[in-house]
């Protein structure tokens, strides 16, 4: 056993041009994959920590397929409605950066709203909750409303002329960028004033305690006002992480160039071995080697090549994700505007996805390496070397 695999690990040398390339193909694909699907699990994971504080039942009204406020007559009778515990209405909007060519959305609600409350820092909330005009952002947005303010003021432009100020009053958690990177938060009054809703809500957040009565609740409001449009907390999570399996599929569809190289190799290596490595087979029979010996040497050699190259990938693959936070490919997922994300990426390894990748590349690359050896060493010893 041990002659075999010194003979094998020898072997791998002298033919070593070949098998390199092989090895690098091979640890390419499997870093690649593997680095697609950890940014997307990771980014899954990072959402679905902070879905928590996701009403149940978020409520809006669309009229042409563009969507239009809704008067507070039409939540009234939602609060009758058993399991209900609180209905809450909602101003937001979009507003433009016109020195950044970049859209965020301004957010109007009231003190101590329960689907904010973990957003902002104790400090920022009790000044939030005195009722002056004041604005919360993300972190990283800090820097890019520094542009537009005078000291800690900062002007907005209303939909019916002129301005409204508000004093920043800081940051809300970063944790939370993922879901709130381009959000300002800001009392009701000034949100109206800024975006021309005077009356109505922009849409309107359901609290139910009982997960089980969501589907029920859902069911009664929309058949009892059939012109609000109703969407339950598990469809807004299920959104995006359809949008995060989409940008992952359209990555992975780049790398079918990989794939196609890879069949070529495997096609290569199942039609035949060189006449070098037939001679090597035909020499170690004349010398009394067995044809069980041989499958060993070569079923050795390319576990090398293969399970080594996978573990050198998969490693790579996690220091890049993981440790360098994937520069470049994470922006394919996150975007490229001056507002994408900017968080860590959370540690998580899906242990059925590197099964599903060791057991779809090894044991294929370990057949199509055997079978031309193996018929090489049946044949008669003399005809192989000659």
């Amino acid at each position: 056993m041990k002659s075999v695999f010194d003979f094998s690990l020898r072997s791998f040398g002298r033919f070593g041009r070949k098998n390199l390339a092989i090895a690098l193909i091979f640890t390419f694909l499997v870093f690649l994959l593997s680095s697609a699907f950890m940014i997307t699990h990771a980014l899954k994971t990072h959402f679905l920590n902070h879905t928590k504080a996701l009403p149940e039942l978020v409520i809006q009204r669309f009229s042409g397929g563009l969507p239009v406020p809704i008067a507070q007559s039409s939540l009234d009778p939602i609060w009758i409605i058993p399991g209900v515990e609180h209905v809450k209405g909602r101003v937001w909007g979009h507003y433009f950066l016109e020195l950044d060519k970049q859209y965020v959305s301004i957010v109007g609600i009231e003190p101590f709203i329960d689907h904010y409350r973990d957003l902002v820092s104790d400090a920022a909330a009790t000044t939030f909750a005195d009722g002056s005009p004041v604005v919360l952002y993300s972190p990283h947005m800090e820097s890019l409303l520094r542009k537009y303010a005078s000291r800690d003021r900062l002007p907005f432009l209303k939909q019916g002329g002129g301005y409204e100020t508000l004093r920043m009053a800081g940051p809300f958690d970063g944790r939370f960028s993922l879901l709130g990177n381009d959000i300002l938060l800001m009392p009701m009054e000034q949100a109206r004033a800024i975006l021309g809703v005077e009356h109505g809500f922009t849409d309107a957040f359901v609290r139910i305690p009982n997960e089980e009565e969501v589907a029920t609740i859902a069911t009664k409001i929309s058949r009892a006002n059939p012109s609000l449009t109703v969407t339950t907390k598990e469809t807004m999570i299920q959104r995006y992480v359809n949008l995060y399996d989409y940008k992952s599929g359209w990555f992975l569809t780049v790398l079918l160039v990989g794939f196609v190289t890879f069949a070529i190799l495997l096609y290569d290596k199942a039609s035949g071995i060189s006449s070098q490595e037939r001679k090597e087979i035909g020499v170690l029979k004349a010398l009394g080697w067995e044809v069980s010996h041989i499958i060993q040497h070569k079923l050795t050699e390319a576990l090398l090549i293969s399970v080594g190259g996978f573990f050198i990938g998969f490693v790579l693959a996690l220091c890049y994700v993981f440790f360098l936070e994937a520069p470049l490919l994470k922006e394919v997922f996150t975007g490229y505007d001056a507002l994408k994300p900017a968080f860590s990426l959370p540690f998580s390894l899906h242990l059925p996805f590197f099964a599903l990748l060791f057991f779809g590349t090894v044991p294929l690359y370990l057949a199509v390496s055997i079978i031309p050896a193996w018929r090489a060493s049946v044949e008669d010893a003399g005809e192989v070397i000659r």
